[in-house]
């Protein structure tokens, strides 16, 4: 076998597998090891649903039918701003409610007596004033009394009034979110991808948009159960194509990655969006951003597909752990029966 053969069917093979195993290994690391941050509402919620994050649960009970007329707890009373009885406004203009007993016993007011000598004045009437006057003083007070307590009831009732009255029950809130960002691990993040791809929602018209991945597949958890597996797919199978150990099937689900990803992330959404150049390609592919060419990730995606596709065709070549247990695959036996010299006879 010429050197330049040799090179081919062993060399060859462990650049690739070196190229696509680095790759997979940093990324699956990246996103089982590494956190990035969530600062979208819904996203939040989501993470909460999925017990990926703690969240503030607050839970109020409904009020309990057989309570009757208990008083309620003091803890569900909220605090209210009753006026002290001294700060409570009386109307003066009101007039003052006189009882009638009293009224009985009190005698008419005398005419008023002509001013007399001391010699000649009859005592008798000086005396009969006198428990006149004391009377006015007596009923004058009770009539301020009687006003005060009167006053005193009706600003009561006027705060009894102003009581809002309390909610029997209040219906339980779930899931109030504490901090308005998160930093979780990558890998919830290819999650999130995964539940708004199958929910893609409305367009700016209104109308639904394609889902890009199938809605049966998004339920519950389930995104974070395939999350986690394609992550631990590319660090298992990157390390197995790097060392060459079972090659051909290691491919096989990075092929399948990378072709996911490709429709996730570059053609999908250039045709959810309606304005895909050649029907598929995202708009703007060929112009460049702040980190590059817009190309380069779709092309990037398409490359390490092409080499899982290579790697599972031609194998992992001499240089790996596959050729130590199984030897030299057929082909390559073959490959090398057929560069036997031949030498012809009676030479």
């Amino acid at each position: 076998m010429s050197i330049r053969r040799s090179l081919a069917l062993n060399v060859a093979p462990l650049a690739l597998r070196l190229a696509l195993g680095a790759t997979f290994i940093w990324a699956g690391v990246s996103k089982i090891a590494h956190t990035t941050t969530v600062t979208d509402p819904q996203h939040l919620a989501l993470l909460v649903e999925w017990d990926q994050i703690d969240g503030v649960t607050t839970v109020m009970p409904d009020a309990d039918p057989d309570l009757g007329d208990q008083e309620p707890d003091p803890m569900q009373i909220p605090d209210l701003d009753i006026p002290e009885e001294d700060d409570i406004p009386v109307d003066d203009a009101t007039d003052p409610i006189v009882d009638d007993e009293s009224a009985l016993d009190t005698p008419p007011p005398a005419d008023p007596v002509p001013a007399q000598d001391d010699e000649t004045g009859d005592p008798e009437t000086d005396e009969t004033q006198l428990p006149a006057d004391d009377a006015g003083e007596d009923d004058a007070e009770s009539d301020e009394t009687v006003t005060d307590d009167e006053g005193d009831e009706e600003g009561e009732e006027e705060v009894g009034q102003s009581q809002p009255e309390l909610d029997p029950g209040v219906m339980p809130v779930s899931y109030v979110q504490a901090t308005e960002s998160a930093e979780v691990k990558r890998v919830l993040g290819l999650a999130l991808m995964i539940h708004d791809a199958a929910n893609p929602g409305v367009s700016d018209e209104g109308q639904p948009l394609m889902p890009l991945w199938p809605a049966g597949l998004a339920n519950g958890s389930l995104p974070v159960v395939i999350a986690w597996v394609a992550s631990i797919l590319e660090l298992v199978c990157g390390a197995a194509l790097l060392t060459g150990f079972f090659t051909r099937m290691a491919s096989l689900p990075l092929i399948g990655t990378m072709l996911t990803a490709m429709w996730l992330t570059q053609i999908g959404p250039a045709i959810q969006s309606g304005n895909a150049v050649l029907g598929f390609l995202p708009q703007g592919v060929f112009d460049y951003g702040a980190g590059g060419p817009v190309y380069a990730a779709l092309l990037w995606q398409f490359a390490l597909a092409a080499i899982g596709f290579a790697m599972l065709l031609i194998g992992p070549g001499c240089f790996s752990i596959d050729r130590l247990i199984f030897g030299a695959s057929t082909s390559a036996r073959e490959e090398e029966a057929r560069q036997v010299e031949f030498v012809p006879m009676g030479d």
